[in-house]
């Protein structure tokens, strides 16, 4: 998720460009969570299996494969949820500058 630096935006149509942008990003936002999602799902239910670091054994081993699964679950979906909404409040906090440094061109062309 690259975003074009504010100070090299200096014409009004750069400034809707890429506003166009970050609301198209801020749309598919929904279908890439879908897609994210089913990822998880996978790695959750493959994750027990794997061995650790450094030759640790894996977690069902340790554990029941339901008790795995439910911790894998939890951990997935506390990192996914924070990742999710600095994503979201990255590409909000984008529009919003770009909103004002398109406002700021705007009255600079009328003056």
């Amino acid at each position: 998720m690259k975003f074009k630096p504010l100070d090299k935006i200096k014409t009004l149509e750069e400034a809707e460009f890429e506003i166009l942008s970050a609301e198209q990003k801020l749309k598919n936002l929904p279908q890439r969570v879908i897609k994210e999602v089913l990822l998880l799902t996978g790695l959750a239910i493959i994750f027990p299996f794997l061995p650790g670091r450094r030759g640790r054994r894996p977690m069902i081993e340790n554990w029941d494969y339901q008790d795995a699964l439910i911790f894998v679950v939890i951990i997935f979906v506390i990192t996914f949820l924070l990742f999710h909404s600095w994503r979201k409040n990255k590409i909000n906090k984008r529009l919003r500058e770009l909103k004002l440094k398109k406002h700021l061109l705007d009255k600079q062309k009328f003056k």
